[in-house]
């Protein structure tokens, strides 16, 4: 088994699309961390106006000007924008920057140019080209020689699947056809193989399901061939991605309503937890499959977690050829790790509370031993706001137990940490006085 790092050190550098040698070499190289469910869309299929894209590879992309080579679009996976069609012939330069692609503020680097996979009515032929380069082109005529291919292919999805006690299931989503992206796909893809090994020691109530899929593409097919009744099972989405730079904060987007458990569990782990974060709500930091997966008749609660900066920068690197090894970490990579398995243990742990017995319970009574020690404000007025919040809670928690409210519910309201809350909860149900549910009673 390999590292996180392990694993995007040998994706490093494949020419991937959606449809591509590179993307299958990628799989199998995914493959050989977990035995993957390999699923297969042919390429031209159509559903609710998407289009599985051809498979599309790069034959030949030379620019040259009196004889010279200037430009060759083949030593890079960025070299030559997606999806391009062939051209062959001699242009102005004039007529040659309309078809070259770069980013004056990153002067050195190839720009990730996709539009056509989304898009593939909109044929057109160009190179991503460093600006450097691109404003050093004097004038004349330069010769074309672009050869690429557009074949039947089919575009893979990969899913794995940890079977729990319950039929409910979360999902884990990640991307991977970004040609020369570390952090924007791979980084999610790790993060979740890595989360998804782990769970694999353990015994958890919900099925955990990862899906690594093209961008949008691959998750809108993957969903349209799910049985109804499969669909209806899927509990919450996490979508992985932008996990491997060093920004020192997570960036945790809301699911479409913003108040699915996912996301109660999600902004309670990080308010009480050690980690920085800030949030916004649905599609307001980052834009990726969350709309599939909460896409009418589907409308699976799906957050995403990341590492932007802000909803206009996400990072200096994003959708550059610089978006690489150079800039991953492998400590941000574990504790993404750690943040998604605190939020799924919140999930496995939450469960409704119901009562075993009636009247008020002397917590004191070495019988049950269920007393925190706190001292009045009055008294001690240097009290830490945690003891007269566990307190509190001490008065009130014996109404909780009417099955109707969670453990999350209780840790949230309390503003105590989830586990701290739950480990004190086991002690009640050891003494027989309550009993767990995971099914909400009616009033």
């Amino acid at each position: 088994m390999s590292t996180m790092m392990e694993i995007l050190k040998k994706v490093d550098g494949l020419f991937i699309t959606p449809v591509s040698a590179g993307a299958d070499e990628q799989n199998r190289i995914l493959a050989e961390e977990l035995p993957f469910k390999v699923l297969e869309y042919k390429s031209g299929r159509e559903h609710n106006g998407w289009t599985v894209p051809d498979k599309w590879e790069v034959l030949k992309a030379e620019i040259k000007k009196d004889g010279k080579l200037i430009y060759d679009g083949k030593q890079h996976p960025l070299g030559v924008i997606g999806l391009s069609e062939s051209f062959q012939g001699r242009v102005s330069l004039a007529e040659l920057k309309d078809h070259l692609f770069n980013v004056k503020d990153h002067p050195d680097d190839l720009i990730y140019h996709c539009t056509q996979y989304y898009q593939p009515y909109k044929k057109n032929w160009g190179f991503s080209m460093p600006y450097n380069l691109f404003q050093m082109l004097a004038e004349g005529e330069y010769e074309i020689d672009l050869q690429t291919t557009h074949t039947q292919g089919t575009m893979k999805v990969l899913e794995y699947t940890k079977k729990g006690n319950s039929e409910q299931t979360i999902i884990l989503n990640a991307h991977n056809c970004h040609a020369a992206q570390l952090n924007d796909g791979p980084a999610g893809y790790a993060v979740g193989i890595e989360v998804m090994k782990r769970l694999q020691a353990i015994n958890t109530l919900y099925t955990y399901k990862l899906v690594v899929a093209p961008e949008h593409l691959g998750t809108v097919f993957y969903l349209a061939d799910l049985p109804e009744q499969q669909i209806k099972n899927y509990k919450a989405c996490l979508f992985l991605e932008m996990l491997g730079n060093e920004y020192d904060q997570f960036a945790y987007q809301e699911s479409f309503s913003g108040v699915a458990e996912i996301d109660d569990a999600t902004y309670h782990y990080f308010k009480l937890g050690r980690f920085k974060f800030w949030s916004d709500r649905f599609r307001k930091i980052v834009g990726n499959d969350e709309t599939v997966w909460e896409a009418p008749g589907i409308e699976v609660p799906t957050i995403s977690l990341s590492r932007c900066q802000s909803s206009s920068v996400y990072y200096p690197e994003y959708h550059l050829s610089s978006d690489n090894l150079s800039i991953m970490s492998p400590a941000r990579l574990e504790e993404s790790v750690e943040a998604i398995l605190g939020i799924i243990d919140i999930m496995e742990k939450n469960y409704y509370l119901k009562r075993k017995f009636t009247g008020l319970v002397a917590l004191s009574n070495p019988k049950y031993d269920l007393y925190i020690s706190t001292f009045d404000r009055a008294v001690n007025p240097n009290l830490p706001d945690r003891q007269l919040n566990w307190n509190y809670l001490m008065d009130c928690l014996p109404r909780y137990f009417n099955g109707r409210t969670t453990i999350l519910e209780i840790a949230d309201k309390h503003q105590l940490p989830f586990n701290e809350v739950y480990d004190y909860i086991l002690k009640f149900q050891a003494k027989g006085l309550i009993e767990f549910t995971d099914t909400k009673e009616a009033k």
